[in-house]
């Protein structure tokens, strides 16, 4: 009998709550860490929520992975060093330009490391984020290659 591969429920949680209300450009926001040396999850999707803002033209946020890889100790770039590095960018999302709209953004398919890691938002919208309405969610899955 062949089997027949099926994605696994996904696994969701909020990376990102209140520390992203009011963010600046200057100083980006790091999640606490997010354990996957033990689910070993290969894939996240994400969902990014803005409250209204006016995003400058050519604006994103960016998303950077830093890993614990041997369990306990990350990177710790500045600002300016993060943005100079194409080892730790995970993904750009680009926002559409709105005048004082909110914006919900959804990225598929993010392969994730088979270790703790962090996930670091820079805001490069041009602009300050709402000062509330602002979350990131990740739900994590995996390929269940014995589905039926």
């Amino acid at each position: 009998m062949t089997s027949i591969g099926k994605w696994n429920a996904p696994v969701g949680t909020t990376i990102f709550t209140t520390g992203l209300d009011a963010l600046t450009g200057t100083t980006p926001a790091t999640s606490s860490a997010i354990n996957n040396d033990t689910d070993l999850y290969l894939y996240a999707d994400l969902e990014l929520v803005l409250g209204a803002l006016s995003p400058t033209a050519g604006a994103t946020i960016n998303l950077y992975l830093v890993q614990a890889l041997d369990g306990s100790n990350y990177p710790a770039p500045s600002a300016a060093d993060l943005r100079l590095s194409s080892t730790l960018f995970w993904v750009g999302i680009s926002l559409g330009i709105a005048a004082a709209t909110a914006q919900r953004i959804s990225v598929p398919g993010l392969r994730t490391p088979p270790s703790k890691f962090k996930i670091i938002l820079d805001n490069q919208a041009g602009v300050n984020l709402a000062g509330s309405g602002n979350t990131l969610k990740m739900s994590q899955y995996n390929l269940n290659l014995n589905g039926s």
